[in-house]
C-alpha cells in the first residue's frame, strides 16, 4: 500500500506510521505534508480514498474534515472534487436507499462544513430537502404513510448531523437552523404514532408476574 494511503488509513492511530505518537495535531501535520505533494502525481486518486476512508472509518471524520480543510488553503481545484465526488456519492446513496452511506456521508458533509469547505447555507438545504420528503412521505393525502420508516430515517440522520455541526449553524445561519428545528418539530406531531402490539401482553401484567403465571 503507498505510504499517503497508509497515513490516510491509520491517520488518529498510534502506529509506526505516525511515530507511536498520539498527538493528532502532528497526525495532521503530517499527513497534510505527504497528501500535499502526492496530489501532484495522483490528484484523481487522493479524493475518492479520503471519502472512502471516511465511509469505512466513521469514528475518524473529524480528522479527515480538518485534513480536507487544510488542505482547500492550497488546492482549492482538489477541495473542489472531494465536494461533488461527496455530493455524487451521497446522491448516489439516496437513489439507492443506502442507509449507512447516506447517514456517514451527511455526517462528513456536516464536518466540511465546520472545516470552512462548505457554506452553511448549503447543508441546510440538504436538511430541508429531506425534512420536506419525510413530511411529504407521511402525509396522509399525499404520500404513503406505510413508508414512515423511510421518513423518520431521514429526521434521525438530521437530528445526528447536529452534534458536529449545530454550534456552528446556530452561529452562522440561526435564522435557517431555527426554521428545520421548526420543520423538525412539526414532522414529530404529524407522523403516526403506533405502538407495538406485541407488547400488550407485558402491559396487562401486573408487577408480581401473577398473571404470567395465569397465562
Amino acid at each position: 500500500m503507498s505510504s499517503w494511503k497508509n497515513l490516510l488509513l491509520k491517520i488518529g492511530d498510534n502506529c509506526p506510521e505516525y511515530g507511536n505518537s498520539d498527538d493528532l495535531k502532528d497526525h495532521i501535520e503530517t499527513c497534510f505534508g505527504v497528501i500535499r505533494r502526492e496530489l501532484e502525481h495522483s490528484f484523481d486518486d487522493v479524493p475518492h480514498y479520503i471519502i472512502n476512508c471516511a465511509e469505512q472509518i466513521p469514528h475518524k471524520i473529524p480528522l479527515y474534515g480538518t485534513l480536507v480543510g487544510l488542505l482547500n488553503l492550497e488546492n482549492e481545484d482538489f477541495v473542489k472534487k472531494v465536494v461533488e465526488t461527496t455530493q455524487r456519492k451521497f446522491q448516489d446513496a439516496l437513489d439507492s436507499g443506502n442507509c449507512d452511506r447516506i447517514r456517514i456521508l451527511m455526517r462528513f458533509l456536516t464536518v466540511m462544513m465546520c472545516s470552512k469547505i462548505l457554506q452553511p447555507g448549503s447543508l441546510v438545504v440538504v436538511f430541508e430537502t429531506l425534512l420536506s420528503s419525510a413530511a411529504t412521505t407521511v402525509d396522509e393525502d399525499k404520500g404513503n404513510p406505510s413508508w414512515q420508516a423511510r421518513a423518520d430515517f431521514y429526521v434521525t440522520c438530521i437530528l445526528s448531523c447536529l452534534p458536529w455541526g449545530g454550534a456552528e449553524l446556530i452561529e452562522q445561519v440561526p435564522e435557517e437552523i431555527e426554521r428545520v428545528m421548526a420543520g423538525l418539530e412539526a414532522y414529530l406531531s404529524i407522523r403516526r404514532h403506533t405502538s407495538d402490539t406485541g407488547l400488550s401482553f407485558f402491559e396487562e401484567d401486573d408487577e408480581s408476574g401473577k398473571g404470567l403465571v395465569e397465562k
